[in-house]
């Protein structure tokens, strides 16, 4: 029997060691320091238009279990689009049944900042956005030009772990469904 790791560490080649599918991103503690974690794909179904991904990742690991655990992410990522940059998000969830808040519920900073709040200004706001929006993202403390940084103010932790996940499910997306263009 295998289990998800508990933690972040390097993977040989960048990739988790895992019987799933799956790539490395850059998760980030408080402070912005970065160190490279497995994000595990337990779904992926492509269609003509675009991909359905279910993905496991760490959010944030700076407190006991009991207030933060994997991340369920689920994202649709076009692959219609004339060139990989050109990539957008089509839908993204954490909850509907499809994925999970792995954070803080209220965050402990801020208590207005519900799953239901960071839903309406953070993750939401990231549908369109592309994989070269993703790309130019400047890391850790920065935001893309969709969300408005006011609003999610606090929750930089949570916001750059998301952000670099799905920057890394980009690279992923490309490499499979755009390479042989």
């Amino acid at each position: 029997m295998w289990a998800l790791p508990t933690g972040c560490a390097p993977q040989s080649g960048g990739r988790p060691a895992l019987p799933f599918a799956g790539f490395s991103f850059a998760h980030y503690s408080s402070g912005g320091t970065a160190e490279q974690c497995p994000a595990i794909i337990l779904f992926e179904q492509s269609v003509s238009a675009f991909t359905a991904y279910q993905v496991a990742f760490i959010s944030c690991a700076g407190r006991e279990a009991l207030a933060n655990y994997y991340s369920v992410c689920y994202v649709e990522l076009l692959n219609n689009k004339p060139a990989a940059g050109q990539a957008a998000i089509r839908a993204i969830s954490f909850g509907d049944n499809r994925g999970l808040y792995g954070d803080s519920n209220p965050n402990y900073y801020r208590h207005d900042y519900t799953q239901a709040y960071m839903d309406e200004h953070f993750v939401q706001r990231l549908v369109r956005s592309t994989k070269d929006e993703f790309d130019a993202w400047a890391g850790y403390g920065s935001q893309l030009a969709a969300v408005e940084v006011d609003a999610v103010t606090g929750a930089t932790v949570t916001t750059a772990n998301v952000t670099s996940m799905l920057k890394s499910l980009f690279a992923y997306h490309t490499e499979k469904y755009y390479s042989r263009q």
